[in-house]
């Protein structure tokens, strides 16, 4: 009788969490990864796009995927995801399969002499900027050919000017509290986005444990006279019965769940906000250490974040 007692115990125990033992696989949701860069082709000639499709379960499957393009003049795509170019100009190709989906654009040249792409940059790869300070973007123009274009005119963009502005230089000023994306264009060919913490808070970017994934960044930032947790729009992680976000010291999953703040559930990925004062009204700025992805039920750390 003892024995089916722990026996039985253990099991409602692990099936708190998927994943955690061997009935089933963490739930982590459809996917489809693809090219994470803008693809540059000449008009005329084709360019062979690969595409990997996940089941709910992060499980690689052979499916048939549905292919399409934006804008099929300037570049079409067919069934198995060949692209060709048909005039100069950007377009999107999209893949998918049921519920997932995933995107990459492709910019159509007709010769070397056209800007191919845009790549953007900040020193040293920072995040963060405090309210009244400056950073210097780099930026780098090439052509098909991956070689640099000089004297081309850069076009500069904040997605939220009451955070951040950017001038005809690069040059982001922080103004507000808060998460911006920054991006320039050149010729019409629009360059990778950077995010910016700006404000006097801290970040930190998820990284997977265990074996489970978690992705994106966490910052945390005074707004108004109260403490506030967001996730960025690229955040992601495997997903089971009761996921959880927590402020903690500690990654180890017990600890975390015995002395860590507990934050909110989750249940999608992408962007959130989180009133910590709400929750905990004595909470700090500087009272934990990361931000935890944890599988409440069964105290297991999915992954973490790691304030600066």
């Amino acid at each position: 009788m003892l024995k089916y007692s722990l026996l039985l115990s253990g099991l409602l125990f692990f099936a708190g969490c998927i994943g955690v033992d061997y009935l089933d696989d963490p739930i982590v949701g459809e996917s489809i990864e693809t090219e994470s860069q803008p693809v540059a082709i000449l008009n005329g000639n084709t360019y062979q796009s690969t595409a990997i499709y996940y089941d709910q379960y992060g499980v690689e499957q052979m499916v048939d995927l549905v292919w399409s393009s934006s804008n099929s003049l300037i570049a079409s795509v067919n069934e198995d995801g060949l692209v060709t170019g048909n005039a100069s100009g950007q377009a999107t190709i999209v893949v998918s399969f049921n519920t997932a989906e995933s995107s990459f654009q492709v910019n159509v040249v007709l010769d070397q002499n056209q800007v191919a792409s845009v790549e953007i940059s900040t020193p040293g790869n920072q995040t963060s900027l405090a309210i009244g300070g400056t950073v210097s973007l780099s930026v780098e123009v090439k052509n098909i050919e991956a070689q640099a274009l000089a004297d081309r005119t850069i076009e500069w963009f904040s997605e939220n000017a009451s955070i951040a502005s950017v001038d005809n230089m690069g040059v982001v000023t922080g103004l507000g509290m808060g998460m911006v994306d920054v991006h320039a264009k050149s010729e019409g060919v629009k360059s990778n986005v950077i995010t910016l913490s700006v404000g006097g808070g801290r970040s930190g970017s998820f990284v997977g444990a265990g074996g489970y994934t978690a992705a994106g960044t966490a910052t945390l930032n005074v707004m108004d006279n109260k403490l506030i947790l967001q996730l960025s729009n690229n955040f992601q992680t495997s997903f089971a019965l009761g996921t959880f976000v927590y402020l903690a010291n500690s990654t180890n999953g017990a600890q975390v769940r015995a002395s860590g703040l507990e934050v909110a559930q989750i249940t999608t990925n992408g962007a959130k906000t989180f009133d910590i004062t709400a929750i905990s009204p004595t909470t700090g700025l500087l009272d934990y250490q990361y931000v935890i992805i944890l599988c409440k039920p069964a105290t297991v750390t999915f992954g973490y974040a790691d304030l600066n």
